[in-house]
């Protein structure tokens, strides 16, 4: 048999992000969901309260209040995977930092 070349081992390399600290930070009170076919596509906005002036603008006609998109992306399955899992992880250990801090008993110095 001729040389037979092997096929180069795989290796997974860690991406990570550099120099984040100079993106603008936004607020997002709104998010939005449509699926594709092999793609989520998400949508974040913030919803600005209305002001109510008079009585044509009372609450409860209302239907419906306008949120300002501030930024729209496509998320592959395979990462939508990881991100649902990852946030679920973050989530929950927030939640049961946040109980610890509540049953924290304060201290009087």
């Amino acid at each position: 048999m001729a040389d037979e070349k092997e096929a180069p081992a795989r290796k997974q390399i860690k991406a990570f992000f550099t120099g984040d600290e100079d993106l603008p930070t936004h607020y997002v009170n709104m998010v939005n969901i449509r699926v594709g076919l092999e793609d989520f596509f998400l949508t974040l906005g913030t919803i600005i309260p209305t002001n109510i002036v008079d009585d044509s603008d009372e609450p409860e006609d209302l239907d419906s209040i306008k949120a300002h998109p501030l930024f729209r992306c496509a998320i592959p399955r395979s990462v939508a995977k990881d991100v649902i899992k990852l946030m679920t992880k973050m989530y929950e250990n927030q939640t049961t930092q946040i109980e610890e801090f509540r049953d924290y008993p304060e201290r009087n110095d």
